[in-house]
């Protein structure tokens, strides 16, 4: 009942919120100049200022005086006032944007709202072009080195004025996800790698994950995992493995099953001349009907409809599954992914178990790849600047975020120094950083991410990846070939906010998918036939607010306008 009580006070405050700031006069439409040759140059911190700042990752535990805020506070001419919200809890988030009162800088991970709907409520200022020009030069170079970045989140009418900042997201440069099976069920039931293969590393369980940059043709895969299900792999006498463990929470499983039918999860295509969703598109209906057959062959585990994808994991690890998907960081063992198929069935130092991964299947009319992990450009998230942040303060505040997040130099923001506070994983430079135990990872006595914007570029992407994660990105998963050869991405795409989708999202969405995931798990268990069924299965679909989803979404520019966008 508290929580009941709690949530409807949220839901509240913002609804009177965006009344308020939709018809008080409380909603940003000014366009007030700013007088950039009255600001101080930049490195003129002379005079000191108190800012309150937020970062994307921090769960509001950051404690008073930490490492970090001393050592900006020092640095800049700043008191910090430390924000004690959770980002990732979007009970905080919300109350906090339904109460107005802001910190000058924040970032959610939960919770929140679009820019546009920041700014029109009266909660965000604008930053103007020629202050991100001239107090944070590299976050510039960075927008024009991923287009379209430059032109994105601008504010309606303008082409200087941004309502947020967006961050880079090297870490999901390239192919995400890549296919896995057994090697050592391959090696017993006769079927050859379909490529030269090496071992992820030397030792701690690596040298027992193999990889190859070629891949299996669909009909060699339904081929070995049908042998997987009947001829006993593990050696009991029983029947009782399977080729493919889905999960009842995500498709992730599906990713470059899907993408050998030309296919991605929630991107649109041209399908004969129109527009269509993945969902809805002919090659979706060929790949249901493949993942239909085989269920009824025995290749799926029929208990993956009680199981969502960390449930998966463990099963997988009692070693009666075959194939599995997996992030390059789960090849490499990473700290983070331990525990993850299918890295956990050889984390035993007595397991004798292989695994291959291999490059993403190649469906009946040759397509090879998976969905792109951002559907036009690396760019995501979202940095806010407070509507009560004056120009002075804007001015210092691009300085300290231009430095803690794109300068190299500021590794200290988030690892502290190395041999004082951190050590690296393996070789120095070429591996992960590890935060010593006496300093906490984030927020805490360290500071380490309290003020951080979540933004990577390739250095920083090293810092948290171990040396084998990035050897299998740079030898496959993140090859520009590889990248050209095998993203797909959408055909449209509103990255610019020129349409109304996102009302017809919030309208429409929560139904439209209730209907495509009932009718995949019917599919997929023989409870409707597909190819019977498939078309009153698309009209519900248009019925029930697809045919408004996709007259809004042909008003979007193409991906390739987008990603070759002149500025």
């Amino acid at each position: 009942m508290r929580k009941f009580k709690r949530l409807f006070v949220v839901v509240f405050l913002i609804a009177t919120l965006v009344i308020s700031g939709c018809s008080s006069g409380t909603s940003n439409d000014s366009n007030e100049e700013v007088d950039i040759s009255a600001l101080p140059e930049p490195g003129d911190f002379s005079k000191e200022l108190t800012l309150e700042l937020s970062g994307s990752v921090t769960r509001g535990k950051v404690e008073e005086g930490n490492y970090v805020q001393k050592r900006l506070e020092e640095m800049f001419n700043i008191k910090i006032k430390n924000v004690k919200v959770d980002t990732w809890n979007a009970d905080q988030t919300n109350l906090l944007v339904a109460s107005g009162d802001l910190p000058d800088t924040f970032a959610f991970t939960a919770g929140g709202q679009t820019a546009q709907e920041m700014y029109d409520a009266g909660l965000t200022r604008t930053i103007p072009k020629e202050m991100l020009e001239k107090y944070a030069p590299r976050y510039m170079e960075m927008l024009e080195a991923n287009p379209p970045g430059p032109i994105m989140n601008l504010k309606e009418g303008t082409d200087n004025e941004y309502m947020q900042l967006v961050g880079q997201y090297a870490h999901v440069y390239g192919l995400a996800w890549g296919p896995t099976l057994r090697l050592d069920w391959l090696e017993k039931l006769g079927f050859d790698p379909p490529g030269d293969i090496k071992p992820v590393g030397p030792d701690k369980g690596r040298e027992k994950i193999f990889y190859t940059e070629e891949g299996y043709t669909i009909e060699e895969l339904e081929e070995i995992l049908l042998a997987i299900v009947n001829e006993d792999p593990d050696g009991n006498g029983k029947k009782d493995t399977y080729g493919i463990l889905p999960a009842n929470n995500n498709l992730n499983w599906a990713t470059t099953l899907m993408g050998a039918f030309g296919i991605a999860n929630g991107y649109n295509l041209m399908e004969d001349g129109e527009l269509v969703v993945t969902e809805i598109s002919k090659q979706y209906k060929e790949w249901l009907k493949l993942m239909a057959k085989w269920y009824d062959m025995g290749i799926i585990d029929p208990e993956f409809t009680t199981l969502d994808e960390q449930k998966g994991w463990e099963k997988y690890k009692q070693g009666k599954v075959g194939y599995f998907i997996a992030q390059p960081s789960y090849l490499a063992m990473d700290d983070w992914a331990r525990g993850r198929a299918p890295q956990n069935i050889v984390e035993d130092s007595d397991s004798t178990a292989k695994v291959l991964a291999f490059a993403p299947e190649i469906g009946p009319d040759g397509h090879q790849g998976e969905g792109a992990y951002l559907p036009v450009v690396d760019l995501a998230d979202a940095f806010y600047v407070s509507k009560d942040v004056t120009d002075e303060e804007l001015a210092r505040i691009l300085q300290i975020f231009d430095y803690i997040n794109l300068d190299d130099e500021a590794r200290w923001t988030l690892f502290g120094e190395v041999g004082e506070h951190s050590e690296w994983e393996g070789e120095p430079e070429k591996s992960a950083l590890k935060v010593k135990p006496e300093w906490d990872l984030e927020e805490g006595n360290s500071g380490f991410w309290a003020y951080n914007f979540r933004t990577y570029n390739k250095t920083r992407v090293s810092w948290i990846n171990s040396e084998y994660t990035l050897k299998l990105k740079e030898d496959f998963y993140a090859r520009d070939d590889i990248q050209e050869k095998m993203l797909i991405r959408p055909y449209k795409y509103d990255l610019l906010n020129e349409t109304n989708g996102r009302e017809i999202d919030k309208r429409y969405g929560a139904q439209l998918t209730t209907i495509v995931d009932e009718f995949r798990m019917k599919a997929i268990v023989g409870e409707a036939d597909i190819d019977k069924e498939w078309d009153n299965y698309v009209q519900n679909w248009l019925n029930n607010g697809g045919k408004e989803k996709l007259e809004e979404l042909e008003k979007a520019k193409t991906v390739e306008e987008l990603r070759n966008a002149g500025y």
